[in-house]
């Protein structure tokens, strides 16, 4: 298994291209009404927070 921060970086690569999609997906008109507009911009949210975390986390342990 590989080490924590490895595996953390892993985790960030993936949530960063979810939000690549996301984003592309928002801005390119694919939502087909207000409700799946809303179910987008709340993924994104979410996405960006765990990148947030992740990125404050692996930060804080590059300082120790």
């Amino acid at each position: 298994m590989a080490d924590p921060t490895t595996f953390a970086y892993s985790v960030l690569k993936a949530i960063q291209s979810r939000i690549a999609l996301t984003q592309d997906a928002i801005l390119h008109g694919r939502p087909k009404d207000m409700e799946s507009y809303r179910r987008l911009t709340g993924e994104l949210t979410g996405l960006e927070f765990a990148e947030q975390e992740i990125k404050d986390l692996l930060q804080s342990s590059e300082d120790e």
